[in-house]
């Protein structure tokens, strides 16, 4: 068996190889010649067939394993007829020993498993908290934790393997019973079979034992490991899915939609298990088209649920939701969700470069992409007007000579070196080159980019300074929101004061909804927020 597990890890370690090396080639990441990259591929390529070349012999010799066992109780048998009873009486028990293994040794492997995960899943929450972690001097909590779990796990390591160690014990004393058996036979039945063939059966019958042990042991552990495949079919066959990507053949979505951008909450339900509380409960709500409107609320009242919604992350429990006249759960998700923009709370970047970021499908061309960065405050200058000779390849003698004009003035935290934000500007993964507040930019120039008639921002701003939060504040009451729906999840209360409608929200249900000024002067729940944040009359005049 330790041969098969090392023959497929070699295998699966090839099998990789082959695949990166095939990045490599595209990537050209050690500059060698493309002829190398071809034998190193065609390499792999051959070491993979020889593994499972490999392979197959070993379950060849298996097979051979079990055979021999076979051919050894007929030998048995053909001279000792006798034998046939007490092989009948130790395979009952023999399969009564291992039904009872088997049962035990199936839950611990499922045991196992999840403790073996708690270990990865304690030791990934320390090694990405670490930061946190020494802020406020919890380590030797979270390393007790880690030894605890460490602990969890090697206690169902041992009784794996005591479990194991009991089955060997029977297999040993059934196999112990049969060659005694045999022995007997052969003093009793002496003037039968010549000294010769009972030697010969007598040695057959002592290696019974080991080969005994090695059939039901490589039984028993493809059945264990039968128990990862059982969670795989788990996965593929009981979790919920997404709806389907593409509409119904018998609903016809217009390419237009949306028009107008009128979005219709029709006492809509929602939560995220069966067994868990209704996170929004009959909300109910009309924004009209070219509406701005600001979502309020403390943490836990459904202000980001309401965006989960109408991206179907979630399915409703009940109710529904239109957006120009369209029930959203008829139109698929690759439809839906393009016609959406989002700047959400995280922001998400790939490694790339910028322009990949921005226009991962080339739809846009380079002017639009500079105005949308200039838009964004991630170049210098107001009037997007002066990104007009930009609209040039990047890789030009014109875009060189524009460089000098676009070059940003941001540090980079880590290296304390100056970040040159252009379209060719490598972006690592999750893009960790960048600030945080750098990458909510950049999904904020995505979102212009994208130009959607419905725009959705989830406490967008959350992670920049209040300078920069008045600047892109600006960017999406003038360029965002011209003629489109803004629905905002608002941390700051100050970047909704502005807009045409507050909706305060609290345990799922809608508390408080109109014009800010108009609420703050009802002196209800949100002008105890406007209060509690130091908001004043002369902070909702457009200044």
């Amino acid at each position: 068996m330790a041969a098969v597990l090392i023959l497929m890890c070699i295998f699966r370690a090839a099998n990789l190889l082959t695949s990166l090396s095939l990045a490599w080639w595209v990537s050209d990441a050690y500059g060698l010649s493309r002829a190398s990259y071809i034998g190193l591929y065609a390499g792999l390529g051959v070491a993979q067939a020889v593994l499972l070349f490999a392979f197959s012999m070993v379950v060849c010799i298996y097979l051979i394993v079990l055979s021999s066992l076979l051919g050894s109780f007929g030998f048995i048998i053909a001279y000792f007829h006798y034998f046939a009873i007490a092989l009948a009486v130790v395979s009952v028990v023999l399969v009564l020993a291992v039904s009872y293994y088997r049962s035990s040794a199936r839950e611990l492997k499922r045991y196992h498993a999840i403790l073996d995960g708690a270990v990865f899943a304690k030791f990934n929450e320390a090694l990405v908290g670490a930061s946190t972690i020494r802020a406020y001097g919890r380590e030797e909590h979270y390393v007790r934790d880690i030894h605890r779990a460490i602990d969890d796990m090697d206690g169902a390591y041992f009784l794996t393997f005591a479990n194991q160690r009991w089955l060997s014990l029977r297999l040993d004393n059934l196999g112990n019973i049969l060659s005694f058996t045999t022995g007997m036979l052969a003093v009793t039945t002496t003037l039968v079979v010549s000294p010769s063939i009972t030697g010969l059966i007598l040695s057959y019958s002592l290696s019974l034992v080991g080969i005994i042990q090695i059939t039901v042991r490589y039984f028993a552990d493809v059945d264990n490991s039968m128990s990862s495949t059982e969670r795989l079919h788990q996965y593929t066959s009981s979790l919920a899915r997404e709806a389907s990507l593409e509409e119904d053949a018998a609903f016809r979505l217009r390419s237009s939609w949306p028009e107008s951008g009128e979005i219709v909450f029709e006492s809509v339900q929602m939560r995220y298990r069966p067994e868990l509380p209704l996170v929004l409960d009959n909300f109910s709500l009309t924004i009209r088209g070219g509406e701005r409107i600001g979502i309020v609320g403390r943490t836990g009242a459904g202000k980001s649920t309401i965006l989960s919604t109408l991206f179907r992350l979630t399915e409703l429990s009940g109710g529904r939701i239109m957006i120009d006249g369209v029930d959203i759960a008829q139109v698929g998700l690759h439809s839906l969700r393009s016609r959406l923009a989002i700047i959400p709370q995280d922001p998400t970047l790939f490694r790339g470069t910028i322009r990949s970021n921005l226009d991962p499908f080339g739809r846009h061309s380079d002017l639009e992409m500079w105005n949308a960065l200039r838009q964004a405050h991630l170049l210098p200058g107001e009037d997007p007007s002066e990104a007009t000779g930009l609209a040039i390849d990047a890789t030009s003698d014109a875009t060189d000579h524009s460089l000098r004009d676009i070059q940003t003035a941001t540090q980079s935290p880590e290296n304390n070196m100056e970040t040159r934000i252009t379209l060719d500007a490598i972006v690592e993964e999750e893009g960790l080159n960048y600030s945080l507040g750098q990458r909510q930019l950049l999904a904020l120039a995505r979102a212009h980019l994208r130009n959607a008639r419905i725009t959705l921002i989830d406490e967008g701003t959350s992670s920049v300074d209040s300078a920069t939060d008045v600047l892109v504040q600006k960017t999406i009451a003038r360029e965002l929101s011209s003629g489109k729906t803004l629905i905002a999840i608002a941390h700051r209360l100050r970047t909704v004061l502005l807009y045409d409608r507050v909706c305060v929200m609290d345990q799922g249900r809608i508390v408080e909804l109109g014009p800010p000024l108009e609420l703050w002067k009802q002196a209800g729940v949100f002008r105890g927020m406007c209060d509690r944040s130091g908001i004043t009359r002369e902070d909702f005049s457009d200044g």
